[in-house]
């Protein structure tokens, strides 16, 4: 994902999000084994953010991680927003590939749940004060992207949903109060997909989720912001 021998290698810990509702915790799934929480090297970029690898026999799983500041075009509400970059670059046939978000200790005045939208999969959690949201693509946007060749690999077009299509065995799964899977196809020596999930909590507002509108972000948008140079 990107190169390391100008970075500053830094204490091994898990990734995490810190957010008024809770921890949100990641998980990754190569084949049918979990990898563990801690990596095997994580370097610091002079910006902040932080690159994440774990080696596997099967696969190098990269992590680009950060806090990222991009102004939300429809509202001045101030909103927190990490993204997390996952790359998954393949040794060999891996038959199943799953990545995971979860919003741990919510507190137990907070309602939790799915909360989708066109193209986005998501889960939020709110309370009186604040609104937390975790989001990535849905089956249709990476169906879309497969199509293009471009993100994941292309031949994962016949094998994802497409829009208006019942769920097959790969798709988002939710679990309570505030887990998100995204089941993800096999892949082949060298296929190299890319998923951007974003993190995003602000003050509560029913009348404009802005938190949920923020996790809405772009793989690019979010690797521009994650590698550009401090101000």
């Amino acid at each position: 994902m990107l190169r390391t021998d100008h970075l500053a290698q830094v204490d091994r810990r898990p990734p995490v999000v810190e957010t008024p509702l809770g921890t949100v915790e990641f998980s990754v799934t190569l084949d049918s084994e979990e990898l563990p929480a801690d990596p095997d090297t994580v370097w610091r970029l002079t910006n902040g953010s932080q690159l994440y690898r774990w080696r596997h026999r099967s696969a190098t799983v990269d992590l680009l991680f950060g806090s990222v500041c991009v102004p939300l075009w429809d509202s001045d509400v101030p909103v927190i927003t990490w993204a997390a970059i996952w790359q998954v670059q393949a040794h060999g046939r891996l038959s199943g590939l799953s990545v995971s978000a979860e919003l741990t200790d919510v507190p137990a005045d907070a309602w939790a749940g799915p909360d989708s939208g066109e193209c986005l999969a998501a889960v939020s959690a709110e309370n009186d004060d604040f609104m937390v949201s975790i989001g990535g693509p849905d089956y249709e946007l990476l169906a879309e992207q497969a199509a293009h060749g471009r993100l994941v690999p292309a031949r994962w077009k016949d094998l994802l949903p497409k829009d208006g299509e019942s769920a097959t065995e790969y798709g988002a799964r939710y679990t309570d109060p505030a887990r998100i899977t995204w089941q993800l196809p096999g892949l082949a020596a060298a296929e190299t997909p890319r998923l951007c999930i974003a993190t995003a909590w602000c003050h509560r507002n029913d009348d404009h989720p802005a938190a949920w509108f923020a996790v809405d972000l772009p793989v690019d948008t979010a690797y521009q912001h994650l590698i550009a140079d401090p101000a």
